[in-house]
Order: C-alpha cells, then sequence, then structure tokens
C-alpha cells in the first residue's frame, strides 16, 4: 500500500505541510548558521591517543569489530587538519571503516612553529612514519600494516615506502597525490616556472603560514565559495546539508603552517626537478626511486579533482615496481574521493576490498 495521498486535496494539503516545514526548518537552520551556534561536532568518533613524539600523535579508534590482520595507518597531508578523516558523525571515512572491522589509526602532524621550521621530509618519511608503523604493528598483534596517504600524505608514504623496503608494509594506497608536477594547477607548482624563490611566502618563524597555501588552494575556483553559499541558501531546509557544508567549510579554511625546509624541498625536488617522474629524489645524501616500492599498491584519484588533478596522479602506478600495481578512478573531487554518501557507498568499501583481497 502506497502511503501517498489520492485524493487531490489531500496531496495540496501534504504538499503545504511540507512547504510549510522546510520554510520553518530553513529559518532555524539560517539563523543558527549566521550567528555560527550551529557548528557540528568533528572528529567525535572515539580514540586514543597510543604514542606521541614532539607534536606528532597516533591515534587509534576504538572498536569492538576489529579484525585480525593488519591495521590500516592513515597519513594526512602536512598543511590540512586531519579530522577530515573523520569528519561529522554520518560523514566520516573512519566511521565506514570501523564498520567493515578495520583497526584504524590516524597520525596527526600537529601545527609546526619555529621550532618545527627545519623539519625536512625524511624526518617524516625517515623519522617519524617508521617508527609509527612499528608501533600500529605492534599494538595490532599483526607482521605488517596498510597504510593509506591522503594529497600529501600520499607523497610522505611513497617516500616512507622507497626508501625503507624491508619495512612492515602490507600494502600502500595512495589518495589524490600530486606525482606529475607539470599536470598541477599553475598556482600550485609556482616552482616549476625556475625563477619561484620559495623564500618569499617563509615568515618569521621559518615556516609558510597556513593562510599562503589556503589563499592558492582558493584561486582555483574563486566562484566556489559564492556557488557554495547560494546551494547553502537553498538547501537549509536540510539539516544534513548544512552540518555537511559547515563542516567541510570549516576544514577547508584550517590550513595549518608548511614547515620551511619541507617547502624548499618540495618546490626544489618535486616541483621544479619534478623529482618522481624524473626519478632524480635524493633525501639524505641517498637516491629514492618509486621502482623501490614492492608491495601492492592502489593509486586513487578522482576526475573532478580540481586541486590534485587526475592527469597529476595517474602515471603513479606505472612509476611503482610493485608487481600488483591498480587505479582507482572515481567520479569525484578532492575530498569526495572518501567524504560524503557516494563516497560511504562506493569508494570507501572498494578500497577496503582491495585491501582484503591483498591481506
Amino acid at each position: 500500500m502506497s502511503d501517498q495521498p489520492s485524493n487531490p486535496l489531500d496531496v495540496l494539503i501534504q504538499r503545504a505541510n511540507t512547504t510549510a516545514s522546510r520554510a520553518a526548518r530553513s529559518v532555524r537552520n539560517g539563523l543558527m548558521h549566521y550567528a555560527r551556534l550551529d557548528r557540528p561536532p568533528i572528529a567525535s568518533t572515539p580514540k586514543d591517543t597510543v604514542w606521541q613524539r614532539d607534536k606528532v600523535e597516533l591515534w587509534r579508534y576504538r572498536s569492538d569489530q576489529r579484525r585480525s590482520g593488519p591495521p590500516l595507518v592513515l597519513v594526512h597531508s602536512l598543511v590540512n587538519r586531519s579530522y577530515i578523516f573523520d569528519l561529522v558523525p554520518g560523514n566520516s571515512m573512519v566511521e565506514v571503516l570501523l564498520a567493515r572491522g578495520v583497526d584504524v589509526y590516524l597520525i596527526d602532524w600537529g601545527v609546526p612553529d619555529a621550532a618545527d621550521a627545519n623539519n625536512g621530509l625524511e624526518t617524516y618519511c625517515d623519522d617519524y612514519l617508521p617508527e609509527i608503523v612499528r608501533v600500529a604493528t605492534k599494538l595490532s598483534g599483526a607482521k605488517e600494516a596498510n597504510v593509506l596517504g591522503y594529497c600529501f600524505g600520499g607523497i610522505l608514504s611513497l617516500l616512507y615506502a622507497a626508501g625503507h623496503p624491508d619495512d612492515p608494509i602490507n600494502t600502500l594506497i595512495s589518495l589524490a597525490t600530486p606525482i606529475d608536477s607539470t599536470h598541477m594547477p599553475q598556482q600550485l607548482k609556482a616552482s616549476t616556472v625556475g625563477n619561484f624563490d620559495p623564500e618569499l611566502v617563509i615568515d618569521e618563524s621559518g615556516n609558510v603560514p597556513g593562510n599562503v597555501i589556503g589563499n592558492a588552494i582558493r584561486s582555483l575556483a574563486p566562484t566556489a565559495d559564492l556557488s557554495a553559499n547560494v546551494n547553502l541558501v537553498a538547501n537549509l531546509w536540510n539539516d544534513e546539508y548544512v552540518a555537511a557544508h559547515n563542516a567541510i567549510t570549516s576544514w577547508g579554511n584550517d590550513q595549518i603552517p608548511f614547515a620551511g625546509r619541507a617547502f624548499r624541498q618540495t618546490t626544489e625536488m618535486l616541483g621544479e626537478a619534478n623529482g618522481f617522474v624524473n626519478d632524480n629524489l635524493n633525501l639524505s645524501g641517498r637516491r629514492i626511486s618509486l621502482s623501490d616500492v614492492k608491495m601492492p599498491f592502489l593509486n586513487v584519484f578522482g576526475t573532478k579533482d580540481h586541486i590534485v588533478p587526475a592527469d597529476a596522479s595517474r602515471p603513479l602506478s606505472g612509476l611503482v615496481g610493485s608487481e600488483e600495481s591498480s587505479d582507482l578512478e572515481l567520479n569525484a573531487g578532492h575530498v569526495g574521493l572518501f567524504i560524503g554518501r557516494s563516497a560511504h557507498k562506493h569508494g570507501v568499501p572498494a578500497m577496503v576490498d582491495w585491501i582484503d583481497e591483498h591481506s
């Protein structure tokens, strides 16, 4: 039996009630939004800090559904907050992973200050990551760990895996990872023209301020904020939409400083020299080559990603030395790869399925 009324008058009454209900919710949500009273709880999935060194923390998410086998270590970028993986209840990649029985760890790099200005790429991929992976495997009672790196976190994960081929890494996933600098947006590849001076954007702390990176990213889509606000007004009646909009907007405006030395290395080696593609990377006096990445590898990228375009990530699966290397191309943007209904229904489960096939 259908719940829809068949009487025309009843149909009109139902439509009027729906319209009135939406209007009331729109007024309520609008007042709360513009008074900044509607900010959703972010990063609220229960977790424990299981390791800490300097400003870096390793979080393990609580779960009574953990399966045996390798844990998953999420490696975030250096210039955004890590809570994008656990955005809000009902819109959290961590929630989806936990529901699948995955033992989830997340690295939070902290907020760099003057004490961290000399952190280089090797600080993260040679010092922190090897110890973090060992801690995660020991706590999980596993012999190896699965590693997933997002955006610049993917770069760190690749440098780590290539430079430490004997470390206990079961599988490696790169998510929206910029590999070929020639396909990056102009605003994010100033160094490739050969006359960009990194010192121009490094402040007195020795780091690149967060707003410098944030402004560069926002300039890629100058009308995005206007479009987002128009869509917000049109969907003020939808509590779920408003919560997601506020959470994503807050995260997008929450850039943190980029350690100065790591920025210089990125500019010179990964930007101007296009070191991954040209296979001419050197860290701490030793050569780093993607051909030394031997574990099963999955390259995930989005066809709608305007920050790391698909062509900037696409070559990766052909550069690693893995016998089992594959691509997962999704019709999604930079964040939509793992945030939102479609990602939680298709993209993230596909990544877990791939991990399960190789564990």
